[in-house]
C-alpha cells in the first residue's frame, strides 16, 4: 500500500519530474500489482512478445501491459508507417484475444499509448520507456497500490512462468530493485554468423558482471534494459528513468542500486533478440551489427588482469577513510594511482571523508561516488593504457579457470555461474 514515505516519494515525484493527468482513461483494477511497460519503435513483429505474454500462468490479481509506440516528431515517412501498421496489428491482436479465457477474467490487459511526437532532440527509448513508467506509476497511485513496474522490449519472448516468479520472487519480496535471468535464443538463430556474434556477446555480458564480482565490486549487476523490475515507490523515490536515448538501463539501475536491496529473478526467463540492429550506439542489435562488418573471428574484450587490478584497488578503499589519500596513493601501482589521479581523487575523498561518521557509512558512500558508470571507466582505462583486450575465449576461460576455448560451453559456464550466485 502506499502510505507515509512511499506517498511522499511518489508526491514529490509528480512535482518535479511528471504530470498527474493519466493518458489511459480506464480505471485500473483495484488488486493490480504488476504493469509492465513495453516501449515499441520501427518494430514489425510486436504480436510474437504478447503471444508469449498471453501464454504467461498468471499470479490471482490483475496484471496490466503497456506498449508504447513511439518516434520522433520529424520520423522518416517510413518509420511512421511502420509504426502505424504496428498500431493497427496490436488493435487486430486485442480483439482477436478478448475472447479468450485470460481476457474473459479480465486478469491480464493490454493497452497501446501512441506517442508519435516526442521531441526530435530527447526522442529514444530512454523517453518511450520514462512515458510509460511514469503512467504505470499513476496507475499504481489510483490504486494506492506500490506496484511493480516491469520492463520489456517489442522484440522479447519470456517463459511461461515469467509472472508466476516476477510475483513469488520480487513483488512479495523486500526488495525495491531487480532485474530477470535472461538468454538470447540462439539455438534457433538460422544465421551462423548471428549465432556466434550472439553467444559471444552474452559470454561478454555476462564475463564482465563475473568480473566485477570477483574484484567485490558491491554492485555487479547486469543491465538489460528488458529484465529491470522496480517498485513504484523507489521508482519515484529515486527520480524515475531518464531520458537517455541509448544506455537509459546501465544509467537507471546503478543509480538506485546503491540504496536499495537488489533481487535477481531467476525462477523465469527473458529471451532477447539475436537480430541486428542501429537504433542506438551500443547495446545487442549494435553488437550483432558490428560483429558481421567486421568479419573477424575473434570476438575481444577485457583482458582479466584489469579486474584484479580494480580488486587491489578496492582493497585498498577502507585504508582511505583512516589514511589521507596522499599517504596511500604512492604505495599503489601506477595502473591504478594515475586513474585516481586524473579524476581528482583527493579532493573527492576528502569531501566523502569530512561527511561520515563511520567506516561503513564511507564505504557506503564512496560506491555511490564510484558507482558502476565510474567503475567502466577505471576497467576502459587499464584496457586503453595498460592492458590491451584479448579474444574472449581466453579471457573467459582464464577468469573461471574453465579448460575450454569454445564459446558456447564458456557461455553456458557463465549462465551457471550467474545462477548460483542470484541464489
Amino acid at each position: 500500500m502506499l502510505n507515509g514515505k512511499k506517498a511522499s516519494y511518489i508526491a514529490n515525484y509528480f512535482k518535479r519530474f511528471a504530470s498527474e493527468v493519466p493518458i489511459i482513461p480506464d480505471p485500473i483494477d483495484s488488486v493490480c500489482k504488476i504493469i509492465i511497460v513495453i516501449p515499441c519503435y520501427n518494430e514489425p513483429a510486436l504480436t510474437a512478445t504478447l503471444d508469449s505474454l498471453s501464454a504467461c500462468k498468471l499470479p490471482e490479481y490483475t496484471i496490466e501491459v503497456i506498449i508504447v509506440v513511439n518516434q520522433s516528431e520529424e520520423a522518416s515517412d517510413n518509420l511512421n508507417e511502420t509504426n502505424q501498421q504496428t498500431i493497427r496489428d496490436f488493435k487486430q491482436w486485442k480483439m482477436r484475444h478478448e475472447d479468450s479465457e485470460t481476457q474473459r477474467a479480465g486478469k491480464l490487459k493490454f493497452y497501446c499509448l501512441e506517442v508519435l511526437d516526442l521531441p526530435r532532440k530527447q526522442a529514444g527509448v530512454g523517453l518511450a520507456r520514462k512515458t510509460g513508467m511514469d503512467e504505470a506509476l499513476r496507475r499504481f497511485v489510483s490504486n494506492n497500490q506500490d506496484g511493480t513496474v516491469v520492463c520489456l522490449d517489442a522484440d522479447c519472448r519470456v517463459s511461461s512462468d515469467y509472472l508466476m516468479a516476477i510475483n513469488s520472487e520480487f513483488v512479495q519480496s523486500e526488495a525495491g530493485l531487480g532485474e530477470l535471468h535472461f538468454e538470447h535464443s540462439y539455438e534457433t538463430e538460422p544465421d551462423p554468423a548471428l549465432k556466434n556474434g550472439i553467444i559471444n556477446y552474452e559470454l561478454f555480458l555476462r564475463y564482465y558482471v563475473e568480473g566485477l564480482r570477483q574484484s567485490t565490486f558491491p554492485h555487479a549487476i547486469h543491465t538489460v534494459g528488458s529484465c529491470m523490475l522496480v517498485k513504484a515507490s523507489v521508482y519515484a523515490k529515486h527520480g524515475g528513468m531518464n531520458k537517455r536515448k541509448a544506455g537509459e538501463d546501465f544509467y537507471f539501475l546503478h543509480k538506485i542500486v546503491p540504496h536499495e536491496k537488489f533481487a535477481t529473478v531467476t525462477g523465469a526467463s527473458v529471451y532477447p533478440s539475436c537480430r541486428t540492429s542501429d537504433r542506438v550506439p551500443f547495446g545487442t542489435g549494435k553488437a550483432q551489427q558490428d560483429w558481421l562488418d567486421l568479419g573477424s573471428q575473434d570476438y575481444l574484450t577485457y583482458d582479466p588482469r584489469v579486474f584484479t587490478e580494480l580488486k587491489r584497488f578496492i582493497e585498498a578503499v577502507s585504508s582511505f577513510y583512516i589514511t589521507p589519500p596522499d599517504h596511500v596513493i604512492p604505495q599503489l601501482p601506477e595502473t591504478i594511482s594515475e586513474f585516481l589521479i586524473q579524476h581528482g581523487f583527493n579532493h573527492k575523498i576528502d569531501l566523502i571523508r569530512s561527511n561520515c561518521k563511520s567506516e561503513r557509512q564511507f564505504h557506503k558512500q564512496f560506491f555511490i561516488w564510484f558507482d558502476g558508470f565510474l567503475c567502466m571507466k577505471f576497467v576502459h582505462f587499464l584496457r586503453d593504457k595498460f592492458y590491451s583486450n584479448i579474444p574472449i575465449e581466453a579471457a573467459a576461460s582464464q577468469l573461471i579457470g574453465c579448460d575450454t576455448r569454445n564459446s558456447e560451453v564458456l557461455l553456458n559456464a557463465y549462465k551457471a555461474i550467474d545462477l548460483k550466485q542470484a541464489t
